[in-house]
C-alpha cells in the first residue's frame, strides 16, 4: 500500500551518514576504481559484440571527446588562467591527471624543444587490464586519445608521433609518445 509519504528525504539523511564513514580520499579512489571498472566493462561488451578493431576505434573516439568536455569543466572549476605556453599546458595536464586518478599510469614528462614534450609510460592501466582479459595484442592508446582531447579543448593545434593506432606497451616497445604544438598558443 502506497502511503503517498516521500521517504527519499530521510534515506538520503541516513545515506550521507553512511558516506560521511569515507573519508574524501577514500570517496574519491573508491569513485576511481567503479569508473575504471565501467570502462573496462564496456571495452570488454563492445569487443565481444563488435571486436577490437570496432571497439578500438569508438573508444579512442569517445576518450578524446570525453577529454575535450572534462578539460573545459576542469579549468572553469578551477578558475585557471588560459593556458598559453608549453609550461602552462604541462601544469593543467598534471591537474587533470591529479583529479582523475594519478595511480592508474606510471609514467614521466620531460620537455623536447619550446613547443614539444614527450611522455614516457612505465605503467599503463588500460594495457595492464587489457592483458589480463589477453587482448593487449590488438589495443589501441586510448589514453593519449583523451590527451588529445585536452588539447583540442585548450586550442592547441598538435601533433603525435607514433600514432595511436596500437599499444606500444603490448609490442613490447617503449611506450613514449611525444607531442609537438604546430603554434607556441593557442588561438585568442
Amino acid at each position: 500500500m502506497d502511503t503517498g509519504e516521500d521517504l527519499r528525504p530521510v534515506l538520503r539523511q541516513q545515506a550521507a551518514g553512511l558516506l560521511g564513514r569515507l573519508a574524501p580520499s577514500d570517496r574519491e579512489a573508491l569513485l576511481i576504481k567503479n569508473w575504471m571498472s565501467h570502462d573496462a566493462r564496456w571495452f570488454m561488451a563492445v569487443a565481444a559484440e563488435f571486436g577490437l578493431q570496432v571497439t578500438n576505434r569508438l573508444n579512442r573516439r569517445a576518450a578524446h571527446e570525453v577529454g575535450k568536455v572534462e578539460a573545459q569543466r576542469i579549468v572553469r572549476a578551477l578558475g585557471l588562467p588560459p593556458v598559453a605556453t608549453l609550461d602552462d599546458y604541462l601544469l593543467v595536464q598534471e591537474v587533470f591527471i591529479g583529479l582523475l586518478g594519478p595511480a592508474l599510469l606510471d609514467y614521466r614528462v620531460t620537455k623536447a624543444g619550446d613547443r614539444a614534450f614527450r611522455i614516457h609510460v612505465a605503467r599503463c592501466f588500460a594495457h595492464d587490464n587489457a592483458a589480463r582479459a589477453g587482448v593487449a595484442g590488438g589495443l589501441a592508446c586510448g589514453i593519449l586519445a583523451r590527451l588529445t582531447g585536452w588539447l583540442e579543448a585548450l586550442g592547441f593545434a598538435y601533433d603525435t608521433e607514433p600514432g595511436l593506432d596500437r599499444c606500444l606497451m603490448a609490442g613490447r616497445e617503449p611506450c613514449v609518445h611525444s607531442v609537438s604544438f604546430r603554434k607556441s598558443a593557442p588561438p585568442a
